[in-house]
């Protein structure tokens, strides 16, 4: 087994930690996050079919700036190709190119808040494709996150492909793969109930090319008009629509689940029944970084 090391440079501040840990995709395989050491672990497929293993953690020499250290385990060397798309993926996981500069400045001015944002924390991790950060959402609908861990670790083990000589290392599945189990696979050897139709079309879309998700992840797309596309797709409801945009870097829209509405109706409303339009109004305030408001607003436990 090989082990190439590579680097990427993070904005200033970045708290790797934080990153890594803030959102529940750390829990979800083939992501594993170790807490002894502090890295990230990804069994990752890349485009050519190569399945290399990825180690992130923070790495600092002699006192330097900190920058994020990727440790690709792999039986065959990398390619000059293989090396950018893996520079991509972890970029695009940890949010480097995510400017948050207006959401500090806002948790500054609004102190009496006391949001748990660590200097250079607010990044959720994400996927390294939207495609599987939609697997993902589908599979927290209308279930506990129990539930949720053990259909993500189901697809993965039946439909991922392994590590060379590591058999219980493998990668998310790809399109491709889902695809082609078909609804009645994922039904009753996965467990998706409902979810089985939804997520065997959108991987047909995918895989055949019929839907184009990069377009989705266009800066420049007004975002009235992306959470329309977004429920466009079957399966993608309200709640999970919200927490796609979260996913693609816009906060404007709560996810309104059960979560969200106990923890609103505990800590302002003394436990009493509360409105869509009062959860709402909560957060308003902050604008197009609501989403990360309500992340970071501790629970009233907490105080």
């Amino acid at each position: 087994m090989l082990t190439i090391l590579l680097q990427e440079t993070p904005p200033v501040p970045f708290d790797f930690e934080a990153t890594a840990r803030a959102h529940g995709w750390a829990a979800l395989r083939p992501f594993e996050w170790d807490t002894a050491s502090l890295t990230l672990t990804r069994v990752h497929r890349l485009d050519s079919g190569q399945v290399v293993r990825l180690r992130l953690s923070e790495g600092r020499v002699n006192g330097s700036a900190p920058f994020v250290e990727i440790r690709v385990e792999t039986v065959e060397p990398l390619t000059a190709a293989e090396e950018v798309e893996i520079r991509r993926a972890v970029r695009r996981m940890l949010r480097l190119d995510e400017d948050l500069s207006e959401f500090y400045e806002l948790c500054a001015q609004n102190g009496g808040w006391s949001l748990r944002v660590k200097p250079g924390g607010g990044r959720l991790l994400r996927c390294p494709t939207l495609f599987e950060d939609i697997v993902y959402t589908l599979c927290t609908t209308n279930i506990t996150w129990a539930g949720t861990k053990r259909l993500v670790e189901r697809l993965t083990e039946r439909l991922g492909e392994p590590f060379p000589g590591q058999a219980e290392w493998r990668a998310f599945p790809t399109p491709a793969a889902i695809a082609a189990a078909g609804p009645d696979f994922l039904r009753q050897e996965i467990r998706l109930g409902y979810r089985s139709g939804y997520m065997a079309d959108l991987a047909a879309a995918v895989a055949e090319g019929r839907l184009d998700l990069a377009g989705l992840e266009d800066p420049s797309l007004p975002t009235p008009e992306l959470l329309r596309r977004l429920r466009q797709l079957k399966g993608v409801g309200p709640y999970a629509a919200a927490t796609l945009l979260m996913i693609l870097g816009r906060y404007e829209h709560l996810a309104i689940d059960t979560e969200l509405v106990g923890h609103v109706s505990k800590k302002y409303f003394s436990g009493q029944p509360t409105s869509e339009a009062e959860m709402r109004a909560i957060y308003a305030p902050w604008g197009k970084w609501q989403y990360l408001a309500y992340w970071f607003d501790p629970p009233v436990t907490d105080r």
